[in-house]
């Protein structure tokens, strides 16, 4: 059963606040994020409890998602 994830907005909102952490952000967008995120960490040798890592990951994303609008 998926777990109930709160929107996206409000969770931006939350870690904009620091109510939570980078990692905390990334881990409640979705249970597939999480599964991407945790991949990510395994494949780039990094800790997935720091918040570097979570960073790293997002501007993954967000390069992988400016690279799909420019084609």
């Amino acid at each position: 059963m998926a777990k109930h994830y709160p929107s996206y907005e409000d969770l931006c909102q939350q870690r904009q606040s620091g109510q939570i952490t980078d990692v905390e952000f990334v881990r409640q967008i979705s249970d597939e994020v999480t599964e991407e995120y945790e991949d990510f960490c395994k494949n780039e040798g990094l800790d997935p409890e720091r918040n570097e890592s979570a960073l790293a990951f997002l501007d993954f994303k967000e390069d992988l998602f400016e690279e799909s609008i420019s084609n």
